[in-house]
């Protein structure tokens, strides 16, 4: 039986199938495992390589899940740090989610600056917590029985 070569072009990932020979007695206690788990494709998570050229503010590569999360889609981004980051706190993940999908991708400090300015004098103040309080200044007559 000929043996097969295959080439891809990530070295990492070239091997060649051989067959099993013959004529060669198993050593005792070894032999090949069956294949009984089968793992599907949609459980493996690529990583997507950085570019060696331009300077980019990722250090590590990305994993294909996370590149396939179409910008403006905030929700699949929230559900996927929940599945890879269990242990963050969900309003945490909602940032991080709106950074890298949504409207704060591309806010600035300036822009965050302005946009608090433009709140406070729409609102003429900060909202408290005392909203819809109302206090009066009038005498009140307390009785002890």
């Amino acid at each position: 039986m000929p043996s097969h070569a295959i080439i891809t072009d990530d070295p990492r990932l070239n091997y060649v199938v051989v067959p099993k020979p013959e004529d060669e007695p198993e050593p005792e206690g070894c032999s090949l495992a069956p294949n009984t788990t089968m793992t599907p494709l949609d459980k493996y998570d690529y990583l997507v390589p950085l570019p060696k050229d331009p300077p980019n503010s990722h250090q590590e590569p990305l994993p294909l899940s996370f590149m396939q999360i179409k910008e403006g889609d905030v929700q699949s981004g929230i559900q996927w740090y929940k599945t890879h980051y269990p242990k963050l706190p969900d309003d945490l993940v909602e940032i991080m989610a709106r950074y890298n999908f949504g409207d704060l991708k591309y806010a600035t400090r300036k822009s965050i600056r302005n946009d608090a300015k433009k709140y406070k004098k729409k609102f003429q103040k900060h909202p408290g917590f005392t909203q819809g309080l109302i206090v009066k200044n009038q005498k009140h007559i307390v009785t002890f029985d």
